[in-house]
């Protein structure tokens, strides 16, 4: 793009083909831009259905979409919704600052199904629980988040606590639209587009294959897209595949997402990966469900610090020293907890690796 000076220098049709183009959100440091004939237009519709449907998505459901409104994701959200045979869909952004607004509309309006950011999840469930003391949220019973890995325990606070079925997505939604979910059995993501796409994890470093069940750098070629295709596209992300086959009888390739491949704390000569630090805060009561950032102090620091939301009620001390001390004895670091009014995010996610004076 800077060479050429244009958003879509890999365009391969004439522009007047073009039925839908638009920015990504840029939660990676910069936007790309991507562009959709109509026939790339309906073979994303098509991926996006399976992807809902594997979700739990049924014609009886009301959607509520919240999503980068600009990307070209919200309006395969829309048009997947309609070929699965919803007609209540409804969509909105996901920022922190509109959290009572979500309640207000999910409460009213009673949406069943959502896509949502785990932050703006998060944060939904405590304003439910904690300051409406409701104990259900609305007619909600599914939710597909994005943004970030969540635990096994934390996904079953979510249903203690408000009654809803979280599922994770990810891949590259604003980029390119190439997504993966979990199905009910919750053992890893489907990859939705595999006759359209070719799914590879490599060394990051190499680029060499790397065999199932190890981790490396997914990388994405898709066959269907004529208007700006992909080839060999460097996600960033860490993922590993499963050989096994699923439980639900799916037969299409799935992997578990870890996360960027650059969000990483060295401390004590060991590489922590913010997966492992929500996994571990996932088993603690007092963890569980909370945003974070990673504070990196240098290359190679004495301890992890850990930066936290200040708690609105409660010993915030005590909090921090109880928080401190479980992921001492998962992770066999020395630890910090420190807490802050907020944390810093780009768009709807949480940074989860800042610098120290961030």
């Amino acid at each position: 793009m800077d060479r050429t000076g244009h958003a879509l220098p890999h365009l391969l049709v004439p522009e007047d083909e073009i039925v839908i183009a638009a920015p990504s959100a840029g939660t990676s440091g910069r936007q790309t831009f991507q562009a959709f004939s109509a026939a790339d237009r309906d073979i994303n519709r098509e991926i996006t259905t399976r992807l809902q449907w594997c979700c739990g998505f049924r014609p009886h459901d009301r959607l509520y979409a919240m999503v980068t409104p600009f990307t070209v994701f919200t309006h395969f959200l829309r048009d997947a919704a309609a070929n699965v045979g919803m007609k209540w869909i409804m969509t909105d952004d996901h920022s922190m600052a509109n959290i009572g607004r979500y309640i207000d509309v999910s409460l009213m309006l009673k949406p069943t199904v959502m896509h949502v950011g785990i932050a703006t999840l998060r944060a939904m469930m405590e304003v439910v629980t904690e300051e409406k003391g409701l104990d259900r949220f609305g007619a909600f019973r599914i939710a597909v988040a994005s943004g970030a890995e969540i635990g096994a325990e934390a996904r079953q606070e979510f249903r203690d606590r408000i009654g809803v079925e979280v599922y994770e997505l990810a891949g590259q939604g604003s980029d390119f639209n190439l997504l993966c979910t979990e199905c009910d059995q919750h053992d890893g993501l489907h990859w939705h587009g595999e006759d359209h796409q070719l799914v590879e994890i490599v060394d990051p470093d190499t680029g060499l294959p790397v065999p199932d069940g190890e981790i490396g750098e997914m990388v994405l070629t898709d066959f269907y897209r004529q208007s700006t295709p992909h080839i060999r596209w460097r996600t960033e992300d860490l993922f590993y595949a499963h050989p096994e086959p699923c439980g639900c009888g799916r037969t299409v390739k799935r992997f578990t997402c870890l996360g960027r491949v650059s969000n990483r704390v060295t401390v004590a000569g060991r590489a922590i990966y913010p997966y492992e630090i929500e996994r571990c805060l996932s088993r603690s009561a007092e963890g569980r469900n909370r945003e974070f950032s990673m504070v990196r102090q240098g290359d190679d620091q004495a301890k992890l610090v850990l930066r936290l939301v200040k708690p609105v009620k409660g010993d915030a001390a005590a909090l921090g020293k109880a928080i401190a001390a479980h992921v001492e004895r998962e992770m066999g670091v020395p630890v910090e907890v420190e807490f802050a009014e907020k944390l810093a995010m780009v768009g709807y996610k949480t940074l989860r690796v800042v610098d120290a004076d961030a």
